[in-house]
């Protein structure tokens, strides 16, 4: 049995290594290493999956609360922690739920250099540079009209 659990560990050392944001392979990973009584490491897994947990909580009740600025520094401290494309898309969609369209813009360029394949944010850059755009021209005909008036 503790061999079965030393692979499975081997595998959630894999896992976390392709995907260190998903805080539950965290969890899992602490389960087994109480099981083989190494608390030290089971304690520091624990912390990794309950900082995310405890981060997104956090920024959830920043957003539902109107604390923007507070919820805009918690995301790009989670990308200055991590620097990737979980994280950008995360703080993307943030901007894009408060209208924020040109900083949203900026994350899907800088997730498009991290993972160039995304069709998901290859769309959603599209919209929002229509959108942007579109902005933009009602922006000229307002200040247009007037003078023509």
């Amino acid at each position: 049995m503790a061999d079965n659990i030393k692979e499975t560990i081997k595998e959630f050392d894999n896992l976390i290594k392709k995907h260190p944001d998903i805080q539950e392979l965290y969890i899992g990973r602490a389960l087994l290493y109480t099981k083989t009584k190494q608390y030290k490491k089971a304690i520091e897994d624990y912390k990794k999956g309950c900082e995310n947990y405890v981060c997104y909580d956090i920024m959830n009740i920043c957003k539902r609360n109107a604390l923007i600025k507070e919820a805009e520094d918690l995301y790009t401290k989670k990308i200055k922690k991590q620097s990737n494309a979980v994280n950008y898309l995360s703080r993307m969609r943030f901007y894009i739920s408060i209208g924020e369209d040109k900083k949203a813009l900026d994350d899907c360029e800088t997730i498009l250099k991290i993972s160039p394949k995304s069709k998901f944010v290859a769309e959603i850059k599209e919209v929002l540079e229509k959108k942007l755009k579109d902005r933009q021209m009602r922006n000229i005909k307002r200040k247009v009209n007037p003078i023509l008036q």
